[in-house]
């Protein structure tokens, strides 16, 4: 059975890049060129070993047949990575996953899910569409991030919009974006799934509290920050603990949450009317959205969601787990019997669809399922 922890050290496998152009265009030009312009020229477009790791996965995508589109909010750039699996049945409309990353998170965190799942993807959807938001770890890691909750929810709403998705599935601050949209959609789509969604928080004091969290994550050495984001911590140290440094230093991120306001915080009493099924997954041991948010999903929407929790994960499954993450998100989306898997359990399983704008309270014994 594959593995599904990271086969290598992608940061050492950038240096010997790196060093392989160098020796490549050296060889190449020694006769005819001057080396040292090309060998500048290569450090211009590849600067170091983040922008080394970054052109390797942006060409594994390109291999995978997915597509990088420009996006443009003002003076911001953003990416669509696109694959088409193939073109809709005359009449029938684009059966679109449209992922929404979370805050910091990359399109290539999704890249293990496709590889373990990339048969499911091809038989259920005709395309997929991911965001890639600027200054996040990310393609466009090196460009200026978008200190505003505004420019995020318009963004991921215009693309919604232009590609109407069959399903949307929204991780972390991804959720909140796109729960947002669910609940003002005026286009009906199959499935909102979620994934340790940020933005259900009920109190004033709540969502101070978490503020604070995000904001004290610029203060933590590596260490501490991967142990609220991973389970397993030391498999990803030398993976993870440079860019996740790199990106809670960035001035943006606390400009980032002190622009969110008030009104665009998920509403409980709304549903979710522009879909027809709602899920929610976590990870156990999610300790930067902690799991016990799943709590106040179920005390809202307990009627209308299935819940899914994931065994020994923390906060970002898509790279922890990615066969499991898959596994769980195609039960979900086909209706496929069972109620667990070596690594997860279904929860909680919803028994209304969306009729009304009314959100009837659920029933005490869902409620107990997460005690």
């Amino acid at each position: 059975m594959p593995s599904q922890k990271p086969p290598f050290d992608p940061h050492a496998f950038a240096d010997w890049l790196i060093e392989g152009l160098k020796d490549t265009v050296s060889y190449r030009f020694h006769q005819t060129f001057d080396p040292e312009k090309w060998i500048e020229y290569v450090r211009e477009k590849i600067p170091n070993r983040t922008g080394a790791l970054h052109f390797a996965l942006k060409q594994i995508f390109e291999r995978l047949e997915f597509k990088f589109e420009e996006l443009k909010q003002g003076d911001a750039k953003f990416y669509l990575v696109r694959k088409r699996f193939r073109e809709p049945k005359p009449g029938h409309e684009i059966r679109r996953l449209v992922i929404v990353p979370g805050f910091g998170d990359s399109p290539a965190s999704w890249l293990p899910v496709f590889t373990f799942s990339m048969f499911e993807l091809e038989r259920t959807f005709d395309e997929v569409v991911v965001l890639d938001f600027p200054g996040y770890m990310g393609f466009l890691s090196s460009h200026a991030m978008v200190p505003s909750m505004e420019i995020l929810l318009s963004v991921t709403k215009m693309v919604c919009e232009a590609y109407p998705p069959t399903v949307l599935l929204g991780h972390s601050l991804g959720g909140w974006l796109s729960a947002k949209v669910a609940q003002s959609s005026p286009k009906l789509m199959d499935h909102l799934i979620l994934i340790a969604p940020a933005g259900l928080i009920p109190s004033r004091a709540q969502r101070e509290r978490f503020a604070k969290t995000i904001l004290d994550h610029t203060e933590l050495p590596p260490e501490q920050m991967l142990k609220r984001i991973i389970h397993e911590p030391k498999n990803y140290h030398s993976l993870l603990s440079h860019d996740l440094q790199e990106f809670f230093a960035k001035e943006g991120v606390r400009q980032f949450v002190d622009s969110v306001e008030e009104h665009q915080f998920i509403d409980t009493t709304k549903p979710f009317s522009g879909a027809r099924k709602l899920t929610v997954i976590w990870g156990e041991n999610d300790h930067f959205v902690p799991s016990q948010g799943m709590r106040d999903w179920v005390e809202n929407y307990g009627n209308y969601m299935d819940a899914y929790t994931l065994k020994e994960t923390g906060h970002v499954p898509q790279f922890e787990r990615p066969k499991t993450t898959g596994e769980v998100i195609f039960h979900a989306l086909l209706g496929k019997p069972g109620t667990s898997g070596a690594h997860w359990k279904k929860i909680l399983s919803r028994r209304q669809e969306w009729t009304n704008a009314r959100i009837e309270a659920p029933l005490s014994a869902q409620q107990k399922l997460l005690t």
